[in-house]
């Protein structure tokens, strides 16, 4: 994430905090309580949900609580084909179902990784887009290789209280270049980013102490470089 421009435009922001929020929840909500968690008051949020709304952006139930509108899936349809992420992602990922493990293509906003593409083993290759809800981002292999990237500024708002444990954590990930977690299990997470700089972060998670860390690490980049179009060393 960028540092805010001179002049921002925070009804904008708000907003769009806001239709985020109500699009990560996945099932409705009332405004007081999705206002509370935004730190809103519920009259502002109130209007910006009835904008969205208008737009088609958000809908209301007869329950009067708020989900995502058929304009959510319109732009995620535009997005995605613009991008062409998904398309490429379908392509090259299955290329990693043989290690076994689970396969994740994910993007950072804020405090949450959200995935485009979440494979467990065994998972039919057209489940795979869209098949997991966001994770915590201090938590996240993904979610740590990015924020990696993050400006220090964007670092403190986001994540006050965290920060200072994270900074070292955060270091050690941008010197050598890729993210890696261990869990209770002694199971491995490793993350590449996709793009330069990184757009997206492709992780593979479960992986066993004995196998070939410096191996799977060469087909995760090989991964990373076709899902940013990259071809021999260029971008296309």
């Amino acid at each position: 994430m960028k540092n805010l421009p001179a002049q921002p435009n925070k009804s904008l922001i708000e907003g769009l905090e806001g239709l985020l929020a109500l699009v990560q929840r996945g099932e409705s909500v009332g405004v007081r309580e999705l206002a509370r968690e935004l730190g809103m008051t519920p009259t502002r949020l109130q209007r910006y949900v009835g904008t969205l709304a208008h737009l088609g952006f958000a809908a209301q139930g007869e329950d009067r609580r708020y989900g995502p509108g058929a304009g959510v899936h319109v732009l995620s349809a535009m997005s995605l084909s613009a991008s062409g992420l998904a398309g490429r992602a379908l392509e090259v990922l299955p290329s990693l179902n043989d290690l076994g493990v689970i396969v994740a293509l994910g993007m950072l906003w804020r405090r949450t990784v959200s995935y485009v593409y979440f494979s467990r083993p065994g998972t039919p290759v057209a489940r795979a887009l869209g098949n997991d809800s966001g994770w915590p981002a201090k938590e996240s292999v993904i979610g740590l290789l990015l924020l990696a990237h993050v400006p220090e500024a964007a670092l403190q708002e986001d994540f006050p209280e965290e920060a200072e444990e994270l900074g070292p954590i955060l270091a050690v990930t941008r010197s050598q270049g890729f993210a890696r977690l261990v869990n209770d299990k002694q199971e491995i997470s490793l993350a590449v980013p996709v793009g330069s700089p990184p757009i997206a972060g492709l992780a593979v998670s479960g992986v066993r102490c004995g196998q070939d860390e410096k191996q799977i690490l060469e087909r995760l980049t090989q991964a990373a470089a076709a899902l940013s179009g990259e071809k021999n060393g260029e971008n296309r």
